[in-house]
């Protein structure tokens, strides 16, 4: 837990460096630090996050519309009495608390370092109260066309699922070559959640999953909107070598058809690549887009933390948002990453998130990447790499490159 709390407080770090005019990017501003640094003005971050969600609060009533004041003003409260804390222990070197790495995951969320914003419409709000310094990156992000990446990200959920009641997320990446249907990509864990915890009935035909229990995906999924655009998920199937977690890769191609009229398939997401530089850091951007749920921490006698951090980011959970961060960790790092296949990033992300791609958010055709499939707020974030698992991905229906492939027929 240490080194993610300590790589947290470096991104706020690298907020200090920026603010003071050393480096226009994140990036840049990361590069010229050691990689023990901590905030040189602890007090200075902590009036800052403090400043936000006051500013939150006055500003944005509709964005914590339904959250009760007093108990939003009683997690604040709770959280900046253990934020100062943290920060001190962390300025002095001293031994993490149990419960620090949750304080790090809500500072660096709340500072606008590591935000997880909710999309309308594809966009992220320009006024969006965590903003911080991604304004210029948002900036650019509309015009790499993120907005029309966004659209193709649905959230997958049992019949009447909705932001509370979801499995994962999928993204679609072929749609309609002349029989009606559509291929998702997943993670395998996202499928097996469905049929082991959901009780969504499948049965193996050959080498695929038919889904005979109804599963399905919405388009739509934003905060800002009533709308649906759902699909039927009718089948599965898991490339060779294909194992939960870190045991195989965890990807999942599923086949999508209209649940009704009202069903429109959106423009596939524009690239997927392979190209060796993303898996290895070579790049400017990363950004994951999916359906984060509420956090899930593990009981702490001192606080209830799930009502803490979900009150004061306005229990807006389980709908679509993006969350750019930075590549951290090569392939290979994980210890139980035998295949060499994941790399490891440090997007903001939930439970729920499960499925989404890792994106180069600001590149030109905005490309796909890797797969995240897991992570955890006190360790770091995973994603199976494209460039590895190319040829694997490739055999059950997914293109690379601009190379268009047909979906994958039904037995």
């Amino acid at each position: 837990m240490a080194n993610r709390i300590q790589e947290q407080l470096r991104m706020l770090a690298v907020r200090e460096r920026m603010r003071e005019g050393g480096a226009e990017r994140i990036g840049e501003a990361s590069a010229n630090l050691p990689a023990d640094a901590v905030p040189e003005r602890p007090a200075e971050a902590l009036d800052n996050v403090a400043d936000n969600l006051r500013q939150l609060r006055q500003r944005d009533a509709q964005w914590l519309e339904g959250t009760d004041a007093t108990a939003w003003e009683q997690a604040r409260d709770i959280f900046l009495a253990h934020a100062g804390p943290m920060l001190g222990r962390a300025v002095g070197r001293q031994a993490p608390h149990p419960h620090d790495g949750v304080v790090a995951e809500a500072v660096i969320i709340a500072d606008g370092t590591r935000p997880s914003f909710l999309l309308c419409d594809g966009k992220v709000d320009p006024a969006d109260p965590f903003l911080g310094t991604w304004g210029g990156e948002v900036a650019t992000a509309r015009t790499a066309g993120i907005d029309r990446l966004a659209g193709a990200v649905g959230r997958i959920q049992p019949q009447s699922g909705h932001a509370r009641n979801f499995i994962g997320t999928g993204t679609l990446v072929s749609a309609d070559a002349g029989d009606g249907t559509g291929l998702i990509l997943t993670n395998m864990h996202v499928i097996e959640e469905a049929r082991s915890t959901f009780g969504i009935a499948m049965t193996p035909v050959g080498d695929a999953l038919r889904i005979d229990g109804h599963m399905e995906i919405d388009f739509v999924g934003e905060a800002c909107s009533l709308g649906r655009n759902r699909f039927r998920i009718v089948e599965a199937r898991y490339p060779a070598g294909a194992g939960r977690i870190f045991t195989g890769i965890d990807a999942a191609v599923a086949t999508i058809v209209p649940i009704d009229e009202t069903s429109r398939f959106p423009v596939p997401t524009p690239a997927l690549s392979t190209l060796p530089a993303y898996a290895t850091g070579g790049l400017t951007s990363l950004a994951t887009i999916g359906f984060p749920a509420a956090p899930g921490f593990h009981d702490d006698p001192e606080v209830d933390w799930n009502f803490v951090i979900g009150t004061l980011f306005g229990n807006k959970f389980g709908l679509k948002r993006l969350a750019p961060g930075l590549f951290t960790q090569p392939l290979g790092s994980h210890p139980e990453d035998i295949g060499h296949r994941a790399i490891g990033h440090d997007a903001t992300t939930f439970g729920g998130a499960s499925g989404s791609l890792v994106v180069a958010w600001l590149d030109a055709d905005t490309p796909g990447f890797a797969l995240h499939f897991g992570g955890q707020t006190s360790a770091s974030n995973y994603a199976v790499a494209f460039a590895v698992e190319r040829t694997a991905l490739e055999a059950i229906g997914v293109p690379f490159d601009g190379a268009a492939l047909p979906p994958v027929p039904t037995p």
